[in-house]
């Protein structure tokens, strides 16, 4: 296979941060903290990211919860911030009371008019990601995330309250259009269906996906490894690739 290309196909958001009319601190500032954001600020991340991101023990959680607040747009009582949790854009982040954000989890916004919101006792797991591209992603209160998930919208995502995600779910923000065979899919826009909205107190098992343009109800079980293509009403158990309705609760 020949790798050699110069200008090989990309998507929109590789094109942004490999633009040369920007410098290599300007595209970090935009990546990190934003461009509209304030030197102070982004000198505040830098410092603190860079001493506390990594402290583990005790010393490392107290002081991310007595300091990381400061970065945020809203935080409230005692957030549990663990070791090595990456933080992009936090003034469009709003953090509930006593949130867990478990170690090397990524809270992730880019573009800003993207926001996300974790209501009070939200639980994110290990490594596990949410992304606003540009969008909005709502956490009700008591929600919990597992470890390895990935919640990413180019427009909007909710989740109810208490609900359940198990380890490795997937809840996208939309697909590649594929309309133009001259064009390389990596380089088509993206078709975006209006976000996902789940319920509250669902269960999504591991290896659930989630596509964009699905809604699914309130009290909902979704079987482990299913791809839910389409709406879900409240109340059902519903499982497969696609995923189907067995049963009513």
């Amino acid at each position: 296979m020949n790798h050699s290309s110069e200008n090989p196909a990309i998507s929109r958001q590789q094109a942004a941060f490999t633009d040369d009319s920007a410098s290599g601190l300007a595209m970090y500032k935009e990546l990190s903290v934003g461009a509209e954001s304030s030197w102070w600020h982004f000198l505040s991340y830098e410092i603190q990211t860079l001493f506390l991101s990594g402290l583990a023990g005790l010393l490392g959680y107290g002081l991310r919860a007595f300091l990381y607040p400061t970065l945020f747009g809203s935080c409230g009582r005692r957030p549990g911030i663990g070791r090595g949790v990456i933080l992009r854009r936090p003034k469009n982040i709003s953090v509930g009371e006593k949130v867990l954000v478990d170690d090397y989890a990524t809270l992730d916004v880019r573009g800003p008019r993207g926001k996300i919101t974790l209501g009070n006792k939200v639980s994110v797991g290990r490594f596990s990601s949410i992304v606003s591209k540009d969008g909005e992603i709502d956490i009700a209160p008591g929600v919990n995330i597992g470890s390895y998930c990935r919640i990413a919208t180019q427009s909007k995502v909710c989740v109810g309250e208490s609900t359940l995600l198990a380890a490795y779910c997937y809840v996208g923000p939309g697909n590649h259009q594929h309309s133009d065979p001259n064009v390389p899919l990596i380089a088509q826009e993206m078709e975006i269906k209006g976000g996902v909205k789940i319920g509250a107190r669902c269960w999504l098992g591991t290896r659930v996906t989630i596509l964009d343009g699905v809604t699914i109800g309130d009290d909902v079980i979704i079987g482990a490894h299913s791809v839910v293509l389409s709406d879900i009403p409240s109340g059902a158990v519903a499982v497969g690739s696609p995923a189907k309705v067995i049963k009513m609760r």
